[in-house]
């Protein structure tokens, strides 16, 4: 596995979430992933916090309409990818070649 960089942040994984692909990448020691989506000038979507205790969803402003608010699992299925990617992170390091 080779290691890939957004904005100097190392992706550690993507997901496809209601037909679109996401990007989650670490933001260098905090527990938190940066979400962008993959197509185009991969804009910002938000941010998962808290990953060391109780993991949420902090949206940005202008994507709020794309996590549906009002549809729960959107979002629960962007905060279980995540949480399994955090917990797998030490694991793909170790694997990764450069």
């Amino acid at each position: 596995m080779s290691l890939r960089f957004i904005d100097r942040l190392p992706v550690i994984g993507t997901a496809e979430v209601a037909e679109r692909e996401l990007c989650f990448a670490w933001v260098w020691h905090q527990p938190c992933l940066r979400l962008t989506f993959t197509d185009g000038d991969r804009p910002l979507l938000g941010r998962v916090t808290h990953l060391d205790g109780l993991p949420r969803l902090v949206p940005a402003a202008d994507n709020l309409a794309w996590l549906g608010q009002d549809d729960p699992a959107r979002t629960q299925a962007v905060l279980v990818h995540a949480i399994d990617l955090w917990r797998r992170k030490e694991q793909m390091f170790r694997d990764c070649n450069g």
